[in-house]
C-alpha cells in the first residue's frame, strides 16, 4: 500500500473539497502535483521527507 503511514482527511471549502495526506514531524511540507497526477506520485518522496526531523 502506498503512503500507508499518513493519514488522510477531507477539508470542504464550500466550493470543493480537497483531499489531503498528513505525517510526518517538524514543520509543514506541501507538495502539489498538477494534472493528470494524483497524490501518488510522492510515494517515495514523502516517506523520505516525513523522516526527517528539523531542530
Amino acid at each position: 500500500m502506498l503512503l500507508r503511514d499518513f493519514q488522510t482527511s477531507v477539508i470542504n471549502t464550500g466550493e470543493a473539497e480537497i483531499f489531503l495526506r498528513f505525517g510526518g514531524e517538524g514543520p509543514p511540507l506541501l507538495l502539489l502535483h498538477g494534472h493528470p497526477q494524483t497524490h501518488t506520485m510522492w510515494h517515495e518522496l514523502a516517506p523520505r521527507l516525513a523522516k526527517i526531523i528539523l531542530s
